[in-house]
C-alpha cells in the first residue's frame, strides 16, 4: 500500500509502540504520534502514525489498552476471486469488531459463494451447496462435520434469539480459512511456480 500524500503537523516523539496497523495489515512499531494526557501525569490515550500508510490510531488506556481500529481478524489469503476476496474480509471486520453472529452468517454465505464459484448452480439451497463442495472434493473427508457446524451456527444466528459466542466463530473462521486456502490460495501458488 502507498503512502498517503501529505504529513503530520506536530507531531511528537513518544516511546515506540508495536502493533498491527488495522489500516494496511503491516506490523510496526512507530516512534511519533500524539499524546492525550489528563494533567496527573499519566496519559489517556495516544495516536500512533503508521509509517507504512501514515494512517493514525488510537490506543486508549481505559481498563487496559485498546486500539482503534482494531487489526482485522485472522490472515490474508492470497489468490481469491474479488467477490470470495471480499466477503472473506467482511468476516474478518466482524471478527474484529466482536460481532460473531454476523460473522457466522457471513461464513455461511461464503460457503454459497465458494460453491457457486466452483460450478454450482446459483440459486440452491445450503445443502445442495454443501453437498456440491463435498462431490467435488473441495471439503476433506472429515470436514463435513464442519461445514455441519457453519450451517447449525448459521441457523442459530438466524432463527434463534441467542447471539453467537466468540469460540463458535473463531471455530467457523478456522475452517473457512483452511477451505479458502486449499481451494484458492495452494492451486494460485502452484500456479505462479
Amino acid at each position: 500500500m502507498a503512502i498517503l500524500a501529505g504529513y503530520w503537523v506536530d507531531v511528537d516523539k513518544m516511546d515506540p509502540h508495536k502493533y498491527q496497523c488495522a489500516h494496511c495489515d503491516a506490523l510496526v512499531g512507530p516512534e511519533s504520534g500524539y499524546l492525550c494526557d489528563r494533567h496527573e501525569g499519566s496519559g489517556l490515550g495516544k495516536v500512533y502514525i503508521c509509517p507504512n500508510c501514515n494512517r493514525p490510531t488510537y490506543f486508549e488506556f481505559i481498563d487496559g489498552i485498546t486500539q482503534i481500529p482494531s487489526p482485522r481478524y485472522g490472515i490474508e489469503i492470497e489468490h481469491l476471486p474479488e467477490g470470495i476476496e471480499k466477503v472473506y474480509i467482511e468476516i474478518r471486520d466482524c471478527m474484529s469488531h466482536q460481532l460473531y453472529t454476523a460473522g457466522v452468517l457471513l461464513a455461511r454465505k461464503l460457503l454459497m459463494n465458494i460453491a457457486v464459484d466452483s460450478g454450482a448452480k446459483e440459486g440452491e439451497n445450503f445443502v445442495t451447496y454443501v453437498d456440491f463442495l463435498e462431490t467435488e472434493g473441495f471439503i476433506p473427508k472429515n470436514g463435513k462435520d464442519w461445514v455441519d457446524a457453519i450451517r447449525q451456527a448459521g441457523n442459530i444466528a438466524t432463527h434463534k434469539i441467542p447471539s453467537i459466542d466468540k469460540d463458535l466463530a473463531e471455530e467457523v473462521v478456522t475452517f473457512l480459512v483452511f477451505l479458502l486456502r486449499i481451494k484458492y490460495e495452494m492451486p494460485g501458488k502452484m500456479a505462479k511456480k
